[in-house]
Formats: structure tokens, C-alpha cells, sequence
């Protein structure tokens, strides 16, 4: 009954979106009129092409691929596919045409997003501006989160706002949904970040930005403002986080005096952006570490769960720390230290997917040996498609840290089928923060409580990447009997 229930709405959605484009006068193109050899594919049912069948393989747990699988053994790794209203899709399940789109962004391709997306995430935010803005930008952010500004101090205040956050999960037989939570200590952690509001003084502003919740699930979703809507609901919570952070902004122009080490002071001191590119840039931010970082932390928690083997090797190694230090806190040597944890963060993306695909757009026509892309046309790069490849990972769809050992730490994976991170001029700035913030939370995590499932849960991905029931967990101290 809920699946059919999924599928009415994904249904009534991809129809939707199909007539936005026909009213929008953005109807599909005639082959014929370019005369290139384009990629083989097909172009599914009139008017809502394959879109019904891709999500409903994304979504199945069990088999993923099914609609990559289905193409890729009569087209290729490469294929035209009419998804989202559109036959002028090209989606790419192949590493190195992957890597080779990612990688040359800016130059052949260009970053292209729903209008859902665009509007929800603001004009300037990073992931819709291109060219010399988008340079700087990224610049500025990498630059800002950067390994060698993560120091030791960085490390304390971490661990001091997930271990605030857990607190209030203490106590024997503690139940709670631990993605909801998760979203809450992540969000403490981001407020501080980037706007330096703390969790022990400034929870009330804190929570206005909860508002959050209600953009992911309006980035994928018809852009048509009607009361009560998803996308309706996105364009309030992005008003209020906007408030928030204008308000912030003014804050720091009247009192410069301020000593303050978060991003907005950073940009706002810098002079180099206007106001209303400094607002889209955090705003943008907020929205990324608020649903990929906490669901890549829920989803690491999932498949320790479901891995006796690996929590157990987990535990070892942080209680390993935890005698080691006492009382004291970790440094950045301890970080690099936690060897089985790395692998855990890197099969957990991996495995988990986060962020399942990224969209780009061919600036010109794209000549490769084997077929040409026009000019225009969306590329779809499925990423999950890559990383449950049987031809790229061995029984892909188990979670198996030990599959990283001969990596590196701190490193960037030399995996060529490894692209959670993206590539090229978009690579994921806060890259070196994220995998730390997983490690300090895994570490206080699993160092403060035992736990079990309260009852089955699985991932799903659409319109967005989560547990179907919020991963509902019993929590116990590791103390306790």
C-alpha cells in the first residue's frame, strides 16, 4: 500500500513537472536537427519518458541499480535516458566519463540544477553560480575550512557541542529517532560555525533556523508557490534563515570590535562579496552540512548497527583512545590516529551515498570517441550508480571498511570509482571538515552508549537522501549493565 502510495505521488509530480515544461515553452528538442551521433538510449513513455522507473529503482534498497543495469547492458555506461520532462539527458554511470565531466567544469560543462533547487538555495549560493564568482566563492571556503585551519582548538569545540548535544540522550533504555537528533547537534555545530551562535546561550535563535527541515524537500519538487506546498514550505524556512543571517550580518558591520572566528565575520570583514552574495553563501552552506553531514553521521550509525564485526573494531579502537588520554582532549594526532574509523567514513559514503547524483550541463558540444553530446543537454552523474558497481566494488551493497585498509588516513581516496566528494573546480570545499566532524562524533558516540535497533529501517533516496523511519534506536550508557 505505501509503495503504491510513493508511486501515485511520484507520479502526480513527474506529470506536473512535465506540463511546467511545456508551459515554459521547454519542450523537448528534435534529434534531427543536430545530426551528431548521439549516446544510445531510449525515451520511455510519452510525456513522462523513465522517470517513474528510475525513482523506483533508487528507492529499492535492495537493488538500486536496477534501472542503470537495465541500461547500461543495452546502451552502455553512457546512456540517454528522458528523465524529469526531458529526453535531452545524458546520465553517466562510467568513472572515467564521470571523473572527466566533474573535472572540467567551468571549461566544457557547466553546474545546472532544477529551478526548485536554484530558488530554494538562492542565485549566488555555491552550487548554482558559475565562472569567476564561483572560483572565488569556493576559494574562500575551501580556504576557510581548510586541514591547516582545523587545529586542535577546532577539535575541542567540536567535541564540546556533540558531547552538550548527547546529554540530553542519556538514560537507560533511552529511546529516541536518532536522524531528528542527529540533525539537531549538527545544526548546533553549523550555527557555530558559521554564524558563531552558541548552543549553550543562543538556542532560541538556534532553533528558528530548524526551518531547514523544510528545504529538502522542496529542492526536487514543481516551483509553483501555492499555500501549504512543499516548495510553498521551502520558500518561508529559506525567508526565515535569510532573516537570521542578514540579521547577523548588520550585527557585524555595527560592531566590528567583536572578536569572532566564524565565516560570516570572515566574509563580512574580507569586503570582497556584497551582502546579498555573503547571505546566499551561508544560506547555502546551512543547507549543505544540515542534511549531508547528519545523514552521513545516521547512516554510519545504520551500518555499525547492522555490522557486529565493525562496531565491535570500532569500539576497540576509541576506547583505545579514551585510556590513553583520560579526561584530556583529542588533538589533531589523535584524529589521524583513529585508522579503522577512516575506512568506516569512506565505506559509509560510499555505501550511503549522500548526495546520489550531480547535475551539469554540456557548454558546448562534447565530442568524445565514441559519441557527442549537444551543447545544452543535462548530464546526469549518478554517483550511486558508480559506487554500487559490482565491476568497481566487490559485493557492493555490504558494508566492508576493511576494503579501504590500504589507504591513507587523511588522504583523498586514489579509488577512481571514489567520487563523493565531486571533482574538479566544484570538489567539495569543506571536504577535511566533514571527515573530522564524523570521526569526533563517532568517537564520542560510541565511547558514550551502547545501543539497538528499535525496529528495521532502510535508506531511501527521493527527493532527498534518508532512513525511512529516522532510524529509531535504544540508547544505554556504556557503563551500565
Amino acid at each position: 500500500m505505501e509503495a503504491n502510495m510513493q508511486l501515485a505521488v511520484a507520479v502526480a509530480v513527474v506529470v506536473v513537472v512535465v506540463a511546467w515544461r511545456i508551459i515554459s515553452g521547454k519542450r523537448n528538442g528534435n534529434y534531427k536537427d543536430y545530426n551528431l551521433p548521439l549516446p544510445r538510449g531510449a525515451t520511455g513513455w510519452p510525456l513522462i519518458g523513465e522517470t517513474i522507473p528510475f525513482l523506483r529503482a533508487i528507492n529499492n534498497p535492495r537493488n538500486p541499480r536496477k534501472f542503470v543495469e537495465e541500461h547500461e547492458r543495452k546502451y552502455g555506461p553512457v546512456f540517454r535516458a528522458n528523465l524529469f520532462g526531458t529526453s535531452k539527458t545524458v546520465v553517466t554511470v562510467d568513472p572515467e566519463f564521470s571523473k572527466y565531466v566533474l573535472q572540467n567544469e567551468g571549461r566544457l560543462f557547466h553546474s545546472k540544477y532544477l529551478l526548485s533547487m536554484r530558488t530554494i538555495i538562492g542565485k549566488y549560493s555555491i552550487l548554482a553560480v558559475r565562472g569567476e564568482l564561483q572560483r572565488k566563492l569556493h576559494g574562500t571556503v575551501n580556504k576557510f575550512l581548510s586541514a591547516e585551519k582545523l587545529s586542535s582548538e577546532s577539535i575541542a569545540y567540536i567535541q564540546n557541542i556533540f558531547e552538550l548535544g548527547m546529554k540530553k540522550w542519556e538514560g537507560h533504555n533511552r529511546e529516541l529517532h536518532l536522524q531528528e537528533e542527529i540533525h539537531k547537534v549538527v545544526l548546533n555545530l553549523m550555527a557555530k560555525k558559521l554564524i558563531d551562535l552558541n548552543p549553550e546561550e543562543d538556542m532560541k535563535e538556534i532553533n528558528k533556523l530548524r526551518a531547514l527541515d523544510d528545504l529538502a524537500g522542496a529542492i526536487v519538487t514543481v516551483p509553483l508557490n501555492i499555500p501549504g506546498s512543499p516548495f510553498s514550505r521551502g520558500i518561508k524556512a529559506r525567508k526565515t534563515v535569510l532573516q537570521k543571517i542578514h540579521e547577523c550580518i548588520k550585527e557585524r558591520k555595527e560592531h566590528p570590535e567583536v572578536i569572532r572566528n566564524d565565516m560570516l565575520t570572515h566574509l563580512v570583514k574580507d569586503g570582497s562579496f556584497p551582502e546579498e552574495i555573503i547571505a546566499d553563501l551561508i544560506m547555502s552552506l546551512f543547507f549543505a552540512s544540515y542534511e549531508t553531514s547528519s545523514k552521513a553521521l545516521t547512516f554510519a550509525v545504520k551500518f555499525l548497527t547492522d555490522t557486529p564485526r565493525a562496531l565491535e573494531e570500532m569500539r576497540a579502537e576509541h576506547d583505545a583512545l579514551v585510556s590513553s588520554k583520560g579526561d584530556g582532549k583529542l588533538t589533531w594526532d589523535d584524529y589521524a590516529s583513529m585508522k579503522f574509523t577512516h575506512w568506516v567514513i569512506k565505506e559509509t559514503l560510499r555505501l550511503g551515498n549522500v548526495a546520489p547524483a550531480v547535475f551539469r550541463e554540456a557548454a558546448q558540444d562534447i565530442k568524445t570517441k565514441d559519441f557527442v553530446i549537444p551543447k545544452g543537454w543535462a548530464i546526469l552523474v549518478l554517483l550511486n550508480g558508480t559506487h554500487l558497481d559490482d565491476k568497481n566494488y566487490s559485493d557492493p551493497l555490504t558494508f566492508n571498511p576493511w576494503r579501504w585498509q590500504d589507504e591513507p588516513a587523511l588522504e583523498l581516496s586514489k579509488d577512481p570509482w571514489f567520487l563523493c566528494f565531486g571533482g574538479g573546480a566544484r570538489f567539495c570545499p569543506g571536504y577535511h571538515f566533514a571527515k573530522l566532524e564524523m570521526a569526533l562524533f563517532l568517537h564520542s558516540f560510541i565511547s558514550k552508549f551502547r545501543w539497538e535497533a528499535v525496529e528495521e529501517d532502510e535508506l531511501h533516496y527521493f527527493p532527498y537522501t534518508y532512513m525511512k523511519k529516522g532510524l529509531p534506536l535504544r540508547l544505554s550508557p556504556r557503563d551500565s549493565t
